[in-house]
């Protein structure tokens, strides 16, 4: 997929500033959410060659997630950097649901150790004390109102937003806040767009995921990947919704009708549980392997795949940034809660027109349904001219993403 090349450092007047990217810290390690920073630290800088990039994240690495040196970037804790933090020229909020107020109720519980060991009142309280301090690098609540001129909102979503989120009269006032003065807003799905639509003066607030903004080259930063030279197979995953079993023999089947081999891609590690019962896979011949894959050979092993199936967005985002097709599979009646809903890989598919690449999993529960389903998909796979709009569907929406984020960028920038 093209992206423009032009970058902002070439326009005149411009001169070193500090651009502050706030990230979500992966709680393990998760090759989905390291494509997205590195397409954070690889575009800006693209961009900007010139300006001086940090990456911040909430809390420290812990022995689970990536460690120094295993990727091209770090992460700096945004609280015990704070100083630095809301010094920068320019905060760019970088993809994930850091402004909803279902991540500060489930997901920000679930990875804080003290908070899993609370319950009524006293969680309450804690989490009315965090989201206080929060508030101050999420929303900027410490800063003037002016500054938030110096604000982009890239890739981000809030999908999980809904009436009993704002009726939260502090978090909707923080919300209000930072959205109407925010300088620019892109987010990541339509949906979302919809809904910040009024706070924008009716505005484009359309981007694209952000991690659609990766060029192949930009994976050469990452040590020992290598694209494949040739395609083949059908790489499978499955890791996000129940029925595993049911969706590894449709990918079986679906690889059949195919005429092609399926391998399993470890794309997210299993636990223990989950491996030791690994036998029926087995039976199907998936090789599940123990433990994290680097992330280096797992998009070198993505690159070499014809097809992919799978139940994990950002495997799905990252092989049709690739032009591979893939077919992804998700839970129609979940309700967009959390970050793990299915809706975001459902509303992904229907902005680039490829709802036939996506199977409810609904739709598997019957003798008759299964079958069907996966002569079709086979069906569709097989389609070059549909698999090539989509992918032309979802080029065009990259480009203008680029593009509205080097135009914001070069706003904020050149006022400096």
């Amino acid at each position: 997929m093209k992206i423009m090349q032009e970058n902002i450092s070439e326009e005149p007047g411009l001169s070193i500033k500090k651009v502050a990217i706030l990230c979500a810290l992966p709680p393990n390690r998760n090759t989905g959410m390291a494509t997205v920073d590195l397409a954070a630290f690889s575009a800006v800088k693209r961009l900007a060659p010139d300006v001086e990039v940090t990456l911040y994240a909430y809390g420290d690495v812990n022995p689970y997630t990536y460690q120094p040196g295993d990727l091209p970037y770090h992460y700096l804790n945004v609280d015990k950097h704070a100083e630095r933090y809301l010094s920068s020229d320019i905060f760019i909020f970088w993809g994930d649901f850091i402004h909803t107020r279902g991540y500060w109720l489930h997901d920000h519980v679930v990875t804080d150790d003290v908070a899993r060991t609370l319950s009524g009142k006293d969680l309450q309280h804690w989490l009315q004390e965090h989201f206080s301090i929060y508030s101050k690098y999420i929303f900027l609540t410490s800063l003037p109102v002016e500054r938030l001129k110096d604000v982009i909102v890239f890739g981000s979503t809030i999908i999980t937003n809904d009436a009993e989120s704002e009726s939260d009269e502090t978090y909707y006032e923080n919300f209000r806040r930072f959205f109407e003065g925010a300088g620019a807003v892109y987010f990541r799905d339509a949906l979302s767009a919809a809904k910040i639509s009024p706070l924008r003066n009716n505005e484009a607030s359309l981007g694209c995921d952000c991690a659609l903004l990766l060029q192949n080259a930009d994976l050469e930063q990452l040590s020992g990947c290598k694209l494949a030279a040739e395609r083949k197979g059908v790489g499978v995953f499955f890791g996000r919704t129940p029925s595993k079993l049911r969706m590894m023999i449709l990918a079986r089947v679906i690889g059949r009708h195919l005429g092609e081999k399926c391998s399993w891609i470890s794309w997210l590690a299993w636990h223990s549980g989950q491996r030791r019962h690994r036998w029926p896979y087995m039976l199907l011949g998936y090789k599940i392997r123990s433990g994290h894959a680097d992330t280096s050979f797992l998009l070198s092993q993505l690159s070499g795949y014809q097809y992919i199936i799978t139940d994990t967005y950002h495997l799905c985002v990252n092989a049709w940034r690739m032009g591979i097709p893939a077919i992804c599979i998700g839970m129609g009646d979940g309700v967009p809660t959390t970050t793990l809903s299915d809706k975001k890989k459902e509303i992904f598919y229907e902005m680039y027109g490829a709802r036939q690449f996506y199977v409810f999993i609904e739709s598997l529960r019957s003798f008759k349904t299964f079958f069907a389903e996966a002569r079709r998909v086979a069906a569709v796979l097989q389609k070059k001219q549909v698999v090539s709009r989509v992918s032309a569907n979802i080029a065009m929406h990259q480009e203008m993403a680029m593009r509205r984020l080097k135009n914001a960028m070069y706003t904020i920038l050149s006022k400096k």
